[in-house]
C-alpha cells in the first residue's frame, strides 16, 4: 500500500475525500498511522471557514483529537517513542515549521505543504520534529482514548479553577467537554457535589452525566428559577462553576448570579464572538474569581495520558458514536445534532490499518 485517504475541508461548507501518498517522515519527525480521532464542535466551524486558532488555514485536513501508532521514524528522530507504539498527539507545536512561531495539527498546515496530511481526518499523518507525543495504553480501544486531548484541557481548567474535593461544582453544558469534566471531577478529584445543567434536548447527555458521576442534573428548560434551584441544591451557591456551553450567552450571566460568595468561575464555552450581557457588580460584591480556559499544556497532556493509562476513567461511557470515512456525512450531521431522533455523547472517526 502506497496511498491512503484523507478528508480536506474547503472552508466553504464542503469537503473532499482525497487519495494521498503515505508520507515519509520529515527530518527529525515521524509518520503516524491514525487509529481514531475525536470530532469537536470546532470542526464544524472549520468546515465553514471560521478561523478561531492563530494561523488557521483553509483548505485543511482537520482533526486534532488524534490517537495512532507510530508508523515510521526519521533516522534522527528524538521523539521518545518507538515504531508500533500507540500515542496521543499534542496538537500544539511551539516553534513549528521553520519561520512559523506556532503550529496546530488539524488547523494551521494546509494540504499544499509537503505530503499534505497534517490532521487526524487522514489515515496517516506527518509528525514534525519537536512534537509532544503521549504514550497510551493498548488495553483500551483507540476510539475511547481519543478523548485524551479534551481531557488534557479539563485537567488544565480544573487546575486553573483550583477544583478540590470540598467544592460544590456546577458544570453548564453536557457536551463532550462537560461530560469529561464531570467524569474527571468525580473519578479523579472526588468533588463532593457535581451538578450538570443542559436543555430539554440533552436527555441522553444528562443521563450520561449521572452515569459518570454527577450527583444532580437539571433541565434548564423545565426549571422556572434555575439560579434559585441551584442555590438551593448547593446551600447558598456553587463554590465552582465551569461554563462550557456552546453559543448560548445567558449561562455566563447565570454563572455569575448563582456563584457563592468567593466562588470561582471558569469560562471556556465559545460563543463565536456573540456579546454577553452581565452585571459586573455581582463579580465585585461577591468577590468572584473568573478564569478562562482555552486548551491544555504539555504537562496536562501527560497527566491526561496517565489518567487514561490507569484505567480509572470511564472511557466506555463517553465514547459515543464512531464512524469510518465512508460515514463522514452522518458523523458530521450527528456532530451538529441534525439527525432526527438521535443524539450522541461524542462522535469520532476510526481508521482501520489491520493492527
Amino acid at each position: 500500500m502506497t496511498t491512503c485517504r484523507g478528508v480536506v475541508f474547503a472552508g466553504d461548507g464542503s469537503y473532499e475525500l482525497r487519495e494521498f501518498p503515505i508520507p515519509e517522515p520529515p527530518p527529525g519527525g515521524a509518520v503516524l498511522a491514525v487509529e481514531a480521532v475525536g470530532l469537536c464542535a470546532s470542526d464544524v466551524s472549520q468546515l465553514h471557514g471560521h478561523k478561531h486558532v492563530p494561523g488557521e488555514v483553509s483548505p485543511v485536513v482537520p482533526g486534532h483529537e488524534i490517537v495512532g501508532r507510530v508508523h515510521a521514524l526519521a533516522p534522527d528522530a528524538a521523539l521518545g517513542v518507538e515504531v508500533g507504539q500507540r500515542v496521543g498527539v499534542d496538537l500544539v507545536l511551539f516553534g513549528g515549521r521553520e519561520g512559523v512561531g506556532l503550529d496546530v495539527y488539524g488547523y494551521t498546515i494546509g494540504p499544499d505543504v509537503d505530503h499534505g496530511l497534517w490532521g487526524g481526518y487522514g489515515e496517516f499523518m506527518g509528525i514534525l520534529p519537536g512534537t509532544h507525543l503521549v504514550p497510551l495504553t493498548d488495553d483500551v480501544p483507540a476510539a475511547e482514548l481519543s478523548l485524551f486531548e479534551p481531557l488534557a484541557s479539563i485537567v488544565n481548567w480544573s487546575d486553573l479553577l483550583g477544583l478540590h474535593e470540598r467544592d460544590r461544582l456546577v458544570i453548564q453544558g453536557p457536551g463532550h467537554m462537560g461530560l469529561i469534566a464531570a467524569a474527571y471531577a468525580a473519578s479523579q478529584i472526588g468533588v463532593r457535589q457535581i451538578i450538570v445543567t443542559g436543555t430539554s434536548a440533552d436527555g441522553l447527555r444528562l443521563d450520561a452525566a449521572k452515569a459518570v458521576g454527577a450527583h444532580e442534573v437539571i433541565d434548564v428548560d423545565a426549571e422556572e428559577d434555575l439560579v434559585g434551584r441551584i442555590r438551593e441544591l448547593t446551600r447558598g451557591g456553587p463554590t465552582a462553576v465551569m461554563e462550557l456551553t456552546a453559543m448560548a450567552t445567558k449561562p455566563v450571566a447565570d454563572a455569575i448570579e448563582m456563584a457563592a460568595f468567593g466562588g470561582r468561575i471558569l469560562l471556556a464555552g465559545l460563543k463565536d464572538e456573540r456579546p454577553v450581557e452581565i452585571i459586573s457588580d455581582h463579580i465585585v460584591f461577591k468577590s468572584l474569581q473568573i478564569v478562562a480556559g482555552s486548551g491544555s499544556t504539555p504537562p496536562t497532556m501527560d497527566r491526561a495520558g496517565d489518567v487514561l493509562n490507569s484505567g480509572t476513567f470511564p472511557t466506555a461511557e463517553l465514547v459515543g458514536e464512531t464512524y469510518t470515512l465512508e460515514g463522514l456525512d452522518e458523523a458530521l450531521e450527528m456532530l451538529e445534532r441534525k439527525v432526527r431522533g438521535r443524539d450522541a455523547v461524542r462522535v469520532g472517526l476510526v481508521h482501520e490499518h489491520g493492527h
